[in-house]
């Protein structure tokens, strides 16, 4: 275990992907309340210009760094920039993916295999790349937004796939840095209310809320806070895990 953790008084510092999301805002905005660097990256500088006027003044230092996860030189550059900028880094939370559905007999190769590559290859190139500096916290957390879909979702076959495997390589991860004094948490979100899913028809809306045994849908600050609940230094003897915030529906029958 590294011998030089930082100060417990001194700012966590966290790099948060697929921070330009209706999750990852809700993620980037409830971190900045609670005092953290946040360093967000997305696609692009312009889909993160608005969250990052609207963190600016509340988080204790922002900066954005728009990267392809794919790609491993890129990745490795956003980290590189935000541990520099930083003086280091406390936390990954993977929010980046895409959701590209189709029946297994329609689906081609090519997009089977785009959304393992973002999904999955892209959670692992931003865990290897940071994992140096996650070790030289002391008490580094990755957290990785999986889904509910891993369980079994009609047309997500793709999408269902990468989510399970990124809850398994979690565990794998978990193993591999607990020594370290970090952890490897998933979050595998419900159904939340984000513009994407607000685009959905209102009977479907309304079918989705009544096969919810709390009787609602999720907000993005339901993630937000259990993101920040598993990023907290007081958090280290949980890993390994996998927490569904799904408002009770992964116990109950399917939709009415």
């Amino acid at each position: 275990m590294t011998s030089s953790p930082t100060p417990s008084s001194a700012p966590r510092r966290a790099l948060l992907t697929g921070a330009a999301g209706g999750i990852g805002w809700g993620i980037a905005t409830h971190l900045a309340e609670l005092g953290y660097a946040l360093a967000l990256s997305d696609r692009s500088s312009e889909s993160l210009a608005p969250l990052l006027t609207e963190v600016t003044g509340t988080a204790a230092d922002v900066t954005c760094l728009p990267a392809d996860l794919t790609d491993p030189q890129s990745v490795t550059a956003a980290v590189d920039a935000a541990v520099a900028r930083f003086q280091g880094l406390d936390v990954v939370v993977n929010c980046a993916g895409v959701l590209k559905d189709a029946r297994v007999e329609t689906m081609t190769a090519a997009t089977f295999q785009q959304v393992l590559q973002v999904n999955l290859i892209g959670m692992l190139n931003v865990t290897a790349a940071a994992m140096p500096a996650l070790r030289r916290s002391g008490t580094g957390r990755v957290i990785s937004l999986t889904s509910r879909a891993w369980l079994g979702n009609y047309g997500s076959s793709n999408y269902a796939t990468s989510k399970g495997a990124i809850a398994g390589v979690s565990r794998s991860l978990a193993l591999s840095l607990a020594a370290d004094g970090v952890t490897v948490n998933c979050i595998a979100p419900g159904f939340v209310e984000t513009p994407m899913s607000n685009s959905l028809p209102a009977n479907i809306l309304e079918r989705v809320r009544r096969s919810i045994p709390v009787g609602r849908v999720g907000r993005p600050e339901d993630i937000a806070r259990t993101v920040a609940f598993l990023a907290a230094r007081e958090a280290g003897y949980l890993t390994g895990q996998t927490i569904t915030v799904c408002g009770g529906r992964s116990i109950a029958g399917s939709m009415r």
